[in-house]
């Protein structure tokens, strides 16, 4: 089987614009309404494999017709599926390019990874590329919002931060660079508020979970917190500062952050929309559910058979978890 996208459409016409220096990584659940998207801006680009946990959509479907190789795992969380990825994939290339379905890579970029790559300093392992969001019609620029991720990974050098019940944060031995070019996320699913409630839900009693299992010593960050350091570490150190916050208020003072001091109301609308639905109500129900699990004394033991029970079946009802384990 080839595992090169055959060009449709787009700048990527000339074969000699391939490279194999990269593979693309997807990771994908029912993404039939972004997927082909992503795969266009990747047509006759590089190699691409998919990680699929289990699509019941036309998924599938899509990954053949775009001619990607697709592998089958099991979802647990994002830091599980992409060590699986790192571990187990079939590897030709010496770099990998992490994607979630819903991104669009640049066409600047890709001229950047062709022209770039395999000319790096043998201890550059990591590479940082701009990011952005766009969310109900809004690109959001402002807020204070992560800027700049971790998505071209030097196979061999790089783990996952397990300790992520949510996000996933690659950690790369040796030296991560910048560059200036785009990744652009725009998922389809996130026009229907209901959709878009119903996974910060979800979120919300993983990051509770995840929240109190720091504040009991039993997971720890992996990785050095800086506030001077790389993105990760910056966001890793204010997370930890984050914890010590009281509950209930920390949301508000976010929110007024995001959308007053780091100019927020800038992004129009949808940024008005994002800051508060992201900034403000995400935040209220994950400390809702803190305060929840708290009154239930849910901690040592407990709290780890919680955490077990949440991630196998996929709940985010506090109340309906504590049955599970009593």
């Amino acid at each position: 089987m080839t595992f090169w996208y055959h060009p449709h459409s787009g700048n990527y016409q000339n074969n000699s614009l391939q490279t194999s220096a990269v593979t693309a990584v997807i990771l994908t659940y029912n993404e039939e309404n972004n997927l082909p998207a992503c795969l266009q801006q990747l047509a006759g680009f590089c190699p691409v494999f998919i990680v699929d946990s289990g699509s019941t959509d036309s998924t599938l479907d899509i990954d053949e017709n775009h001619k990607a190789r697709v592998f089958h795992h099991d979802f647990t969380n994002h830091a599980e599926q992409w060590s699986w990825a790192l571990e187990n994939l079939p590897f030709e290339s010496k770099w990998m390019l992490a994607l979630d379905a819903d991104y669009l890579v640049s066409d600047a970029l890709k001229h950047k990874i062709l022209t770039t790559l395999e000319t790096l300093e043998a201890n550059v392992n990591g590479i940082y590329v701009k990011y952005r969001y766009s969310f109900a019609g809004s690109d959001i620029r402002f807020g204070g919002t992560r800027h700049d991720r971790l998505q071209i990974i030097r196979l061999g050098f790089a783990r996952l931060d397990s300790s992520d019940l949510v996000d996933n944060r690659f950690i790369v031995d040796g030296k991560s660079i910048r560059w200036n070019q785009f990744i652009h996320e725009r998922n389809y699913y996130d026009r229907d508020i209901s959709i878009w409630m119903a996974k910060q839900d979800h979120y919300a009693i993983r990051l509770a979970v995840e929240e109190e299992l720091r504040r009991q010593g039993h997971i720890k960050w992996q990785g050095q917190p800086a506030f001077f350091g790389n993105p990760d570490q910056r966001v890793t150190w204010l997370r930890q500062q984050w914890l010590k916050l009281p509950l209930f208020l920390r949301p508000l003072l976010y929110f007024l952050y995001r959308y007053i001091f780091a100019l927020g109301f800038l992004d129009g609308k949808g940024g008005f929309l994002y800051h508060v639905l992201q900034g403000f109500v995400l935040r209220i129900m994950i400390d809702w559910k803190i305060g929840q699990l708290r009154e239930a004394d849910v901690k040592g033991d407990k709290l780890l058979a919680f955490k077990n029970v949440m991630l196998e079946n996929h709940e985010a009802s506090v109340e309906k978890l504590l049955n599970l384990i009593d």
